[in-house]
Order: C-alpha cells, then structure tokens, then sequence
C-alpha cells in the first residue's frame, strides 16, 4: 500500500514538473529567437520577436523586462530615439524593484536616453535611490599634471576615475554614481571646462545636483618611471574637506596605486571597502590595456564608437582577461552594425 501511494505521489510529482518546464520553456522560447536574431544584427526580426515577449502579460515579469532592455537596444541600433525612449518608459513601467541599466553593457546613446527619462520621471538629476543610511559618491576625471609622456597619459584623466569607481563599488553601504551619468549631466548643463576637465567648484555643483554626499577629484602626475596621484574629497553639502591625500610608485603599479587611494577615500567617506573589490576580478594590471581601455572611454565620449570599440579590442590584445574591456566592446555591437 506504501508503495502503491508513493508511486502514485512520484507519478503526481513528474506530472506537475512536467507541466513546469513546459510552461518555462513556452515563456522562453520566443525570448531565445528574438535574442537569436539579435546576435547576427537581424534588428528588424529582433524588434518584432522582442516586442511581442514585451506585450505578452502572461510571461514572467522578468523576461519582458529584458526584453525591453534589448528592445531599446535594437531601436538604437536603427536610429529610431523616439521608439528607444518609448521602450525605457515601458520598462520603467514594469517598476519595482528600481530597474538600473549597467552603462558597461548598454550603448551610449541608451544609456543618454535612459538619464532623461529618469529625470523625467524624477523631475531632478538626483539618482534613483536616496537611502538615508547609503553614502553617495561621484568621482569627476583626473587631471593629467604630468611632466613626462603627458599626451601618452592624457587619457588616463578617463580610465583613472573609472578604476577608481569600480574598486570603490565594492565599498559596503556606498552607493557610486557611473561616471556615464556625470559626464551626461556635465554636458546637459554645459559645465565642461577647456579640455574636458572640471574645476572643484564644478565638481561640487555637479555631485549636488546628482545628490552625491561627496565628491573625489584630483590631479596626476607622471615623473620618469614613476606616478603621483593626489586626490581630494569633498562633501558636497558644506564644502567641508573629508581627505586630501597622495599614493605613488611605479606608473606600471597603477592598479595596485589605485586600490591603496580607494582605500584612503572609504576612509575619508566612512565607509567599508572589501578586501578583495570588484575592480580586482574585472580591471587589468597591465599598463598598455590600461591605456588602450582610458582612450576607449574618451573615444565614447566623443561618440567616435568604432575607433573606440578599436581600442578595447586592443586593451584585450594587451591583456585577453580584461573582462571591463571586453564587456565595454560588446556594447557597441549594435551601433557598429549599421555602420
């Protein structure tokens, strides 16, 4: 009798999860061909597969939000902003929890779009969330005082704050604003200074106005062999001066130099950072990809995509584990496509 009733319960059991996967597969299944036609730049076969997961109420919730994500990716790709924009307002829609886009993976001109119709929403350049209990932190480029190979570093002003935020990201109860959305406010309000720099009082004005707690910026400086960075942080609210400090070695060590300042500034902002960052398993130690991967960002900024997706591919030519790098690349895939 036992075993007739567990029979009859195993049997019960391989029914419902039968029944399961092929619910889970039947969600899937249109979500894999749009991704399918995404991947060989189909974009008009995408859009269309994309859009029907999206309107479909009955797939999971987090299936069309991803396929909004690469919906709006598709409609960057074709140069259609206003369906673009449409599709982040939809996606936004589907809130909560708060839907963030990871600027490393979206192409930049998504990225823009999402930022205005964040504030849109928000009616403020303020980012998404306030924690009372979360410090919020912007880091504004560096400042290239070098004394030899200036224009060789100059683009290390870039990738410096970028290393910087990634290690600072690990950080426990910090919350660090991408330096995408930086740059997006410093260009929507035209605060750029001459060679794309930013003065402190610009850089306060700037971490107000995306209601950062402080604000990191600073000066390095090549010498020989050697690299000088000097940073200063500020909080915002008061102009109070939290740390103003300076690591050096050996330029090849930058990353170990970025770390000990990453270290001093979770100091100075009260904050934990872990032993072991984010920044340690996706940056590089190499000098040259380094390099390759701060000219990269530049590029980006001027919207010059396939010189930029040129240099991360030659960061990864330096150095193939350069995971940012390799990330940062497949990002434009869809804007190099129509080229």
């Amino acid at each position: 009798m036992k075993r007739h009733l567990f029979l009859a319960g195993l049997f019960s059991f391989l029914l419902l999860n039968t029944a399961l996967f092929q619910t889970v597969q039947a969600q899937t299944a249109p979500f894999d061909a749009a991704l399918a036609a995404y991947q060989v730049a189909d974009f008009d076969k995408a859009i269309s597969l994309f859009a029907d997961v999206a309107d479909n109420q009955s797939i999971d919730k987090g299936v069309r939000k991803e396929a909004l994500q690469y919906l709006g990716r598709c409609y960057v790709a074709k140069r259609r902003e206003s369906d673009a924009r449409a599709t982040l307002e939809d996606l936004i829609e589907l809130e909560p929890p708060i839907i963030e886009l990871d600027p490393d993976m979206e192409p930049p001109p998504l990225m823009r779009l999402y930022y205005n119709v964040r504030k849109e929403h928000g009616d403020s350049y303020l980012i998404e969330r306030l924690d009372p209990g979360l410090q919020t932190l912007a880091v504004v480029d560096f400042e290239n005082a070098s004394i030899d190979d200036a224009e060789r570093f100059d683009a290390l002003s870039t990738g410096l704050s970028s290393l910087l935020l990634n290690q600072l990201s690990g950080a426990t109860g910090l919350k660090v604003i991408e330096r995408e959305r930086i740059q997006w406010l410093l260009g929507e309000l035209d605060l750029q200074q001459e060679a794309g720099r930013v003065d402190p009082a610009t850089a306060v004005r700037t971490g107000k106005l995306l209601g950062a707690n402080a604000v990191l910026f600073g000066t390095f400086m090549k010498h020989g062999k050697d690299l000088h960075i000097s940073a200063r942080l500020v909080k915002v609210e008061t102009g109070e001066i939290l740390m103003t400090d300076q690591v050096q070695g050996r330029a090849d060590d930058f990353f170990d130099l970025a770390r000990e300042l990453s270290l001093k500034v979770a100091q100075g902002i009260n904050v934990t950072l872990a032993e072991t960052p984010v920044g340690a398993r996706t940056e590089t130690r190499s000098l040259d990809a380094m390099m390759s991967y701060s000219e990269g960002l530049e590029l980006l900024d001027r919207e010059e995509y396939p010189r930029a997706y040129a240099k991360f591919m030659e960061a990864l030519d330096f150095d193939p584990a350069y995971s940012r790098a390799r990330t940062k690349a497949e990002s434009l895939r869809p804007l190099l496509a129509m080229n």
